[in-house]
């Protein structure tokens, strides 16, 4: 499902290093900067659910800084910050972080689900838009590891429940300029987003033709991602990255679930001005 992130009000994820190196904990203000990245990013991947097939798109990936504010796409996020301060993607300001623990909150818009076009499920509703609030919790484990906690919540009251998705992450320095990292992540939702989600209502059963289908809360998917990151010098900075997702559970046997094992892949480029 498409989902473009806006970010507010955020606590940027902080670190924690160990082995002698952790400094003392104090607050970070940003610096008024008007700092932006123009790019593109090529992706290939596909929706587990319905009948898409495997694409192959590109699309622009922008981000900027305006005084305390941040704006970044998906994937952009990590290109601004790479050998720099982290940036969190959507639009995000940093309140407060410390060498230990960090927290921070957003606001995203959730695209939702259009069935239209699927030959198979086109008779289904679409799952509406809906705005979710975030909070997030992040730790560093150790000089390379790394975990995060975050929570979202329909804020529009559209069926859009509450998700859980947590992650470890692995990064290691390939030099001071380009880093690689491993992740693993897993997600829990409740009985309202999952039924949403991935469920169908007896009423849509009846005029699509398929089996209804009902699920209550529970782990819905796990995902493992390598992905390298490189300022290539001041202003030019790229990234290029594999992964692979796994439907679990309940939600592994919907009838919407047409693929429960997917694989994505991506590049990106992009120029900053500083």
């Amino acid at each position: 499902m498409a989902r473009f992130q806006l970010c507010a009000c955020a606590w940027v994820l902080a670190a924690w290093t160990s082995g002698g190196h952790a400094q003392n904990a104090e607050p970070v203000a940003l610096e008024a900067s008007r700092d932006y990245l123009l790019g593109a990013s090529l992706s290939s991947g596909r929706d587990p659910f319905g009948t898409s097939e495997q694409k192959l798109g590109l699309r622009p990936i922008w981000a900027f800084q305006l005084g305390r504010f941040r704006f970044a796409t998906s994937g952009a996020s990590a290109l601004l910050a790479q050998g720099r301060e982290s940036v969190d993607s959507g639009v995000s300001t940093v309140l407060t972080r410390s060498d230990l623990v960090s927290l921070s909150t957003s606001l995203s818009v959730d695209e939702g689900r259009s069935w239209k076009d699927d030959p198979v499920f086109g008779g289904l509703p679409r799952v509406r838009d809906t705005v979710r609030g975030r909070v997030t919790a992040g730790v560093t484990l150790g000089p390379r590891w790394s975990g995060s906690l975050r929570a979202s919540q329909d804020l529009l009251g559209r069926g859009g429940g509450l998700r859980l998705d947590s992650g470890l992450n692995y990064r290691y320095p390939v030099s001071p300029q380009t880093h690689w990292d491993l992740s693993l992540g897993i997600g829990w939702a409740n009985s309202t987003y999952r039924q949403t989600h991935y469920g169908i209502a007896p009423d849509a059963a009846a005029t699509s033709g398929l089996p209804a289908y009902a699920l209550g809360s529970g782990f819905d998917g796990a995902s493992l991602g390598w992905r390298m990151t490189s300022a290539l010098n001041r202003n030019w900075v790229a990234y290029g990255g594999l992964s692979v997702y796994q439907l679990q559970g309940a939600v592994a046997r919907s009838p919407l679930a047409t693929s429960t094992t997917t694989f994505g892949a991506t590049l990106g480029l992009a120029y900053r001005n500083n």
